[in-house]
């Protein structure tokens, strides 16, 4: 707002000088244009800020409108339909490019997986690695391919339910600001304290909690500012053991994390092996995915090649 002191002062002058030509005015005006910016400038700064905001927030009212209309829709189309997964999931042919860009994000992705393995994933940023996880997920769409659950097609239909198995795992966590049990049976609103204790047992928690002097009833803090950066995954795998997710991904969850406490974490990862659940692990550090039974290298959207950990630690060294 500097600029309109300057102004107003420069057009007093002009005025002052060229029209009453009088030294005197000039002074008098500049006085009172002074003592006016100086009540009015902090409101003019408010006012401006407030319309920065406005526009910056008018792409999200935009979006907002946008998803009120697909909502409507959706809630005409039962999204619930159970889809059975006993056996394998299956990427077949999965392609994706981003609206109006002209370079695919994923190009022609095919691989099988079967229930219970532990699958990781390596590459460059931007390789494609998390938009492959979020057509998983269901966040994406992909552009051509599909995705097969024991044979059959995942279907919008499907989405509600398909998204009930799976559990979500990223770099950072959302807390609340209650307790452990409540971060962990999140959104619930009766707590089975026996799923609880199971899956914070499941995700290496109980020697934590159990040294803490209100157990599970101790605070978390504003967004878990009282818990360490492996603490908080730990929260965050549990939260997905609570639900019973059958597939669990992990976007990265070490990789803002000391070498220590990604140790930790890995370890809780790797507990989870003997649980017949599916695990898919985008890795920043390749010793996270030590007990993978494969790990595929996506380089440009396409698969680079296949590795066990061993032939991978040897290709990277």
């Amino acid at each position: 707002m500097n600029w309109l002191q300057y102004l107003g002062i420069v057009v007093i002058f002009i005025y002052a000088i060229f029209i009453e030509g009088g030294q005197q005015d000039v002074i008098m005006m500049v006085g009172a244009f002074a003592a006016a910016a100086y009540r009015l400038m902090p409101s003019l700064n408010r006012i401006m800020n407030a319309v920065m905001q406005v526009t910056k927030n008018q792409v999200a009212i935009e979006n907002l409108n946008e998803y009120n209309e697909l909502y409507v829709k959706q809630k005409e189309m039962d999204r619930n339909v159970p889809i059975a997964f006993e056996n394998t999931i299956e990427f077949q042919n999965i392609s994706f490019t981003f609206p109006k860009s002209h370079e695919p994000v994923l190009k022609s992705i095919s691989f099988k997986v079967k229930k219970g393995e532990k699958i990781g994933f390596v590459g460059s940023s931007g390789s494609g690695k998390t938009t492959l996880m979020n057509i998983l997920l269901r966040f994406f769409d992909e552009n051509s391919g599909q995705i097969l659950v024991d044979g059959k097609p995942l279907k919008e239909e499907n989405l509600e339910y398909w998204r009930g198995l799976i559990g979500y795992v990223k770099q950072d966590i959302f807390m609340i600001d209650s307790n452990i049990k409540e971060n962990v049976a999140f959104g619930e609103e009766t707590i089975n304290n026996d799923l609880l204790n199971a899956a914070i047992k499941q995700a290496s928690l109980n020697e934590f909690v159990g040294n803490l002097p209100k157990g599970v009833e101790s605070e978390v803090g504003e967004r878990g500012s009282r818990l360490s950066g492996g603490q908080k995954q730990r929260i965050g795998i549990a939260r997905s053991l609570y639900r019973n997710a059958q597939i669990l991904v992990f976007d990265e969850a070490t990789s803002a994390l000391d070498t220590q406490t990604e140790r930790e974490v890995s370890e809780a990862i790797d507990s989870l092996s003997d649980t017949n659940k599916t695990i898919f692990i985008i890795a920043h550090r390749v010793t996270t995915l030590k007990n993978c039974d494969r790990i595929y290298e996506l380089k440009n959207g396409e698969i680079a090649g296949v590795y066990s950990y061993s032939e991978l630690i040897e290709k990277v060294i």
